[in-house]
């Protein structure tokens, strides 16, 4: 009886290690493959899904400390996602902010004054960084989502004005053989960013003019094989 034991112990040990060393391959490969990516090399075994700036937008939302604010969009401008053996590995979504759109302005003159003011160096100096990055390092699943709930935490580099800090946030992702399409909401701290107008990071005594440095960003992208 004992040894009809020993012998199920060690079948029992014998899959484990087994599964332990099929797992160890595959995981050194992942790992190799995102080091190459992250140096700008992208592997042939790597499933590269391209983003379509038609069928993707940013919206943006900034907010006064009285509750008031603007909205509007960005274009993208492309970009990639990397999928090895149907997981997601990384990508890069390059935002095009010279075509940053105002949305909540409907006369003409104004929207068109809001819209140079956010261009200028006041805010996001579009004509010396016309395009702000978000390279995505790491998706990592969310377990027991619920359809329709986020499924994933992302985490990535967000570049503008050439300044570059690490941000993460939750996104629901729908995964498909031929495409993937991603949403999230989030916020970035602007004056991080140097964008300092109406900054209680950078000016005092503002009132009710303070603009709140938190900008909140809906990315909401589609890419295809």
């Amino acid at each position: 009886m004992k040894n009809m034991k020993k012998l199920k112990l060690l079948a029992v040990l014998s899959v484990v290690l087994f599964a332990a060393a099929s797992c160890a391959p595959r995981a050194d490969r992942k790992a190799e493959i995102i080091e190459r990516i992250e140096a700008g090399e992208i592997p042939e075994d790597v499933v590269v899904y391209t983003l379509n700036p038609v069928a993707s937008e940013v919206a943006w939302e900034g907010k006064r400390i009285t509750g008031g604010g603007h909205d509007g969009t960005i274009g993208v401008k492309g970009g990639e996602l990397y999928v090895y053996e149907g997981d997601l590995l990384g990508g890069e979504v390059f935002i095009d902010m010279t075509r940053i759109v105002v949305l909540d302005i409907e006369d003409p003159e104004n929207n068109a004054r809001l819209k140079g003011h956010l261009e200028s160096d006041d805010f996001f100096s579009v004509a010396d960084y016309p395009e702000a990055n978000l390279e995505i390092v790491r998706f990592e699943p969310i377990e027991d989502a619920m359809p329709g709930e986020a499924n994933y935490r992302v985490f990535g580099n967000l570049t503008i004005k050439d300044i570059t800090h690490g941000i993460a946030f939750d996104a629901i992702i729908d995964q498909q053989e031929q495409t993937i399409s991603a949403k999230a909401e989030f916020s970035f701290d602007r004056s991080l960013y140097e964008v300092r107008f109406g900054s209680g990071s950078f000016f005092d005594d503002l009132g009710d003019n303070l603009i709140l440095d938190e900008i909140t960003l809906g990315v909401d992208i589609v890419a295809g094989r």
